[in-house]
């Protein structure tokens, strides 16, 4: 029988490789009569594998007695779908729960079990009912048996602890739970060590509450007064992580016990107040991540970078980084906020999705269903003209492009701390990632907890506590060569918010805070000079390369400087950054962009697949643009160039015989997609 496993970033099932792009389609919510209709267009449309969830709610319609074969209802035949599937030659992704949500009652769980939390021992014992009951009927079509044709299966559905619904059952009201017997592992059993980092006199862990300031946006809420309330505040969404982290555990664990041998992997919302993504990892075969911007990313003027962000922070995390749901239409009440999704729009999404280093997707809802509005397949297996069409588009492009095949080229990588942005500790319009955005840098995202990525550069992006683990991870890299290079934040103290220093960076000698005129920056006698106006850090820096400025009254200052470290060094400004400062840096550090467009709100990506490159470009501007894209690695190369649009097959015939080898037109709320073979 056929092994299917993950390898290289692939789906292989014996040693067929499968590319990892699929759509959702709900059987249980379509008339059995428009299922093969339905797969017609499917097919159509390029597309060999669909994904569906299996309601627990629906499938059990009496307690106790279960359906999957359509006895009761023609839409509860589980079994006949599977089989329709197989026939028509579709490989099939399965997400049987126990929790689906999809705005069904009870996020797709009976009401009986609902009223208990994820790991309650009755919760618990009704879903490993459920489990026995749905996995005998699908066990059957798993790739790894003969003729079977289910290579995927997703474990529960973005695990979250639902403090609102569940959290007095945690012990975050009155009655102690989960919550404190969690603080006691933490805390080695001492309830003296949680009242030294809290602040509190409690007598036993049972007396531990949360202090959790509020998470809704728009609210200032009760501020964080010292490091010990920060501490505190913390410890609760160490609490969350831990309980997603176990009911994970469990799920994957209960389908192993069932004899699913076919890769596992667990979704999880696009932010980090629920569950951490590397403890998902730890459990399941891979990781995927669950995306829906709002229309033409529009939500406010961070959202595409934040949507790569969010990406390029998988692709350091999963085995296999993976869009477990990527918008194709939109569920009631969210379209209020989203608007109307236009063509150019998904077009948009999807090769920003690849800029950032994405290997595959699965659209939710590729075909529409209650409760959703604007997919390209209507229930009826009817096509929706000027969606459908781009995303067939989409499908021959991302077969041509082959994205586990490809390697990313950037020689910049990024800090990332999940922890940090869960807490709102660190902003997520980082003037980090935003100068470097700006300034069309194209990067790297890696949590310094694990190993960091051998690149030329990392920018530090943070606050000033990380783990000492962190700590000697940063360390180790630039002992080994590599330059780190940080700004105002900086790492500086431990988890406990204890002075730390092990990396070497310099607390400043002063700040000038007051200090609001633009001044130039000089990168070194030969380095570049750019302007600044920020207020500032002033550094004694003895015994290293000073970068100074002259502040007119203020005299010339320090206001960063370059110390050796092992075989590497690390780089300290006194100032947030601007896209300017990092393309000076970056000329200072003599290191070529691979690629880069100075138009602006065009952003760029370059991958290679042996000779052959592609050239992603996106903008995210309001009006059309002809863009300059340059490859100033590649600026020895002479002659001519061209490029195909693997989009619309258009050719694009560039001359090599000055700096800027292509000038690109992309249309407002864009993006295009070259392959193209540089000769000498």
């Amino acid at each position: 029988m056929p092994k299917v496993e993950i390898k290289k970033q692939k789906i292989l099932v014996g040693k067929k490789e499968i590319p990892l792009l699929s759509g959702e389609v709900h059987y249980w919510r379509l008339n059995p009569h428009s299922w093969k209709e339905v797969l017609l267009r499917v097919r159509e449309m390029g597309l060999e594998i669909v994904s569906t969830y299996v309601p627990w709610d629906f499938h059990e319609y009496k307690r106790g007695y279960f359906d999957f074969s359509g006895k009761t209802d023609g839409a509860r035949n589980l079994k006949g779908f599977l089989e329709l599937a197989r026939k028509e030659g579709f490989w099939v992704i399965i997400r049987p729960g126990p929790y689906i949500y999809s705005e069904w009652p009870h996020d797709g769980v009976p009401k009986y079990a609902h009223q208990y939390h994820r790991l309650h021992p009755q919760f618990l014992a009704y879903a490993s009912k459920y489990l026995r009951q749905v996995t005998k009927v699908f066990k059957p079509y798993l790739a790894t048996r003969k003729g079977g044709n289910i290579i995927l299966l997703q474990a529960d559905n973005e695990i979250d602890p639902w403090p609102d619904l569940f959290g007095h059952q945690y012990g975050l009201s009155t009655k102690p739970g989960l919550f404190q017997d969690f603080m006691e592992k933490l805390y080695r059993e001492d309830i003296s060590l949680l009242n030294k980092a809290w602040g509190t006199e409690y007598n036993s862990f049972d007396q531990a509450s949360p202090f959790i300031a509020t998470m809704l946006p728009g609210e200032p809420g009760l501020p964080l007064k010292g490091d010990k309330e920060l501490k505190r505040h913390l410890d609760y969404f160490k609490f969350k992580y831990y309980y997603a982290a176990e009911c994970a555990r469990w799920n994957v664990r209960a389908y192993r016990e069932l004899g699913i041998d076919i890769p596992i992997y667990l979704n999880a919302y696009p932010f980090f107040y629920a569950h951490e993504w590397s403890e998902f990892q730890k459990t399941a075969d891979f990781v995927g991540l669950d995306l829906y911007p709002a229309n033409e990313l529009s939500e406010d003027e961070f959202e595409h970078r934040k949507l790569c962000d969010k990406i390029r922070y998988l692709s350091s995390i999963s085995k296999l980084p993976f869009i477990a749901e990527f918008q194709s239409g939109i569920w009631h009440g969210r379209h209020y906020e989203t608007n109307v999704l236009t063509p150019n729009h998904y077009r948009m999404i999807c090769l920003s999705a690849f800029l950032a280093g994405v290997k595959g997707w699965n659209w939710y809802m590729l075909v529409n269903r209650d409760n959703w509005y604007m997919s390209p397949i209507n229930e009826w297996g009817r096509v929706r003209g000027e969606l459908y069409d781009v995303f067939k588009q989409i499908v021959t492009a991302f077969k041509r492009l082959n994205p586990p095949s490809l390697e990313k080229l950037t020689d910049v990588a990024v800090t990332f701390n999940p922890l940090q942005y869960a807490a709102r500790t660190m902003s997520h319009n980082s003037p980090v990632l935003t100068a470097l955005y700006q300034g069309d840098v194209d990067y790297e995202m890696s949590d310094p907890r694990f190993q960091l990525p051998r690149k030329k550069v990392i920018f530090y992006s943070g606050n000033q506590w990380l783990s000492k683990e962190a700590h000697e991870n940063l360390r180790r890299y630039v002992v080994e060569g590599g330059t780190l290079v940080a700004f105002r934040d900086f790492p500086r103290k431990n988890e406990q918010f204890e002075p730390y220093q092990v990396i070497g960076f310099e607390d400043p000698e002063r700040t000038l805070f007051e200090f609001k005129k633009q001044f130039m920056l000089s990168l070194g006698k030969r380095g570049p000079t750019v302007p600044v106006n920020s207020s500032i850090y002033v550094f004694k820096a003895a015994g290293c390369q000073r970068f100074q400025a002259d502040l007119g009254a203020y005299g010339k200052q320090t206001v960063g400087y370059a110390k050796s470290l092992g075989k590497g060094r690390i780089l300290h400004f006194g100032m947030e950054p601007t896209a300017a400062l990092m393309l000076a840096i970056m000329d200072y550090l003599k290191i070529s962009l691979i690629s880069h467009s100075p138009t602006k709100d065009v952003k760029t990506a370059l991958f290679r697949r042996g000779n052959r490159y592609y050239l992603v470009a996106i903008n995210n501007g309001n009006e059309d643009k002809n863009a300059a894209v340059y490859f100033p690695a590649m600026d020895k190369l002479k002659g001519k160039m061209v490029a195909r649009d693997l989009m619309n097959g258009q050719k694009l015939i560039c001359s090599r015989e000055r700096r800027c080898p292509m000038d690109v037109h992309i249309a407002r709320k864009d993006g295009r997609l070259f392959e193209f073979t540089p000769t000498p």
